[in-house]
């Protein structure tokens, strides 16, 4: 029975972050809770300096989207902004669709995650 036990326990969330009641498909529909507010459902097309260096707003409070305005800095504690903006150098000059909704897994660009259902859900303020 001990060994029994040791097996059971071993697979519990102690041992994990995920829950283990989640299937794979629920924590993928959760894991946009954990990133930033989402401030638009659409991304935005922005003109990129080859060679500029850029910090994309990752929490979703910044007054220049999609760049960060430092809101996270100040506000930090008041909106429980837990997010830190992506610094990042535009390897060329471009037009880039930068994601607004904060729930790209290639931040920050857009990779489409705006059109999931969990995304179009969410009421913007």
């Amino acid at each position: 029975m001990i060994g029994r036990t040791a097996k059971i326990f071993k697979n519990t969330a102690r041992f994990s972050t995920q829950d283990p009641t989640l299937s794979k498909t629920e924590e993928d529909s959760d894991e946009w809770k954990l990133k930033g507010r989402i401030y638009s459902k659409k991304p935005i097309k922005v003109e990129l300096v080859g060679g500029k260096r850029y910090l994309w707003c990752a929490c979703g409070y910044s007054k220049k989207q999609p760049f960060c305005d430092g809101t996270h800095l100040w506000s930090r504690f008041k909106l429980n902004i837990k997010q830190h903006p992506v610094f990042f150098k535009a390897p060329k000059d471009m037009k880039a669709s930068m994601c607004l909704c904060k729930q790209t897994k290639n931040p920050p660009y857009c990779d489409g995650t705006h059109r999931r259902k969990e995304v179009q859900q969410v009421d913007v303020e």
